[in-house]
């Protein structure tokens, strides 16, 4: 099939001032709303990184990694942060080895977050907003919820034996002892109150 009579389920997007695109358009509504109050692209990028965090917190975490390539116009310069975080010295490879088997898995798998310095790292250095006005549409998709959409269902229902393992984890990806179903409201508080804690 060629371009010319490939059918488009939505018209493509154009624009004459800003655009942005991402994995769910709640994460590009939360970009554009900064472009729109007048912040620049890097303002959008963080404010579209922190609704990732909440939105897609099945494959993203805030308290996590954001491995980031930015080019800023105004300095024609490109910059790369590496967004991790580190493992304690003493997290060698014969530690694991020796004390859980080889396995690296629950608090043992998690890093300094690397994700919230990237993104204080790109407000301070690039950006023109504030943390707390970037972070206002996550901390209202993480205290208030979203309701919960077909593809984030789907991957909570069939990982839903390791959120188990982890009683912290179930309490937030299975309310009521099960897996989400679409429609329902997805809330994650505690994100909230500890991005709403930032911004404060």
């Amino acid at each position: 099939e060629t371009f010319a009579t490939t059918r488009a389920h939505r018209p493509n997007v154009m624009a004459t001032r800003h655009v942005v695109a991402a994995g769910h358009p709640w994460t590009a509504q939360a970009g554009f709303e900064i472009l729109e109050a007048g912040g620049n692209a890097f303002d959008a990028g963080v404010a579209m990184g922190i609704a990732t965090n909440v939105l897609e917190s099945q494959f993203t975490s805030f308290s996590g990694v954001a491995p980031s390539l930015l080019y800023s116009a105004e300095r024609r310069e490109v910059v790369a942060l590496s967004g991790v975080g580190v493992w304690p010295k003493a997290a060698s490879v014969a530690f694991f080895r020796d004390n859980h088997e080889g396995r690296i898995e629950g608090i043992w798998n998690a890093i300094v977050p690397g994700a919230p310095d990237t993104w204080l790292t790109v407000l301070e250095e690039f950006g023109t907003m504030s943390f707390a006005d970037v972070a206002g549409a996550a901390i209202r998709f993480a205290r208030e919820g979203f309701p919960m959409y077909p593809f984030m269902a789907h991957i909570i229902e069939t990982t839903a034996d390791q959120y188990r393992r982890w009683p912290s984890n179930a309490a937030i990806y299975l309310p009521q002892g099960r897996p989400p179903k679409v429609g329902e409201m997805f809330v994650q508080a505690d994100l909230g109150a500890t991005l709403q804690y930032l911004a404060d």
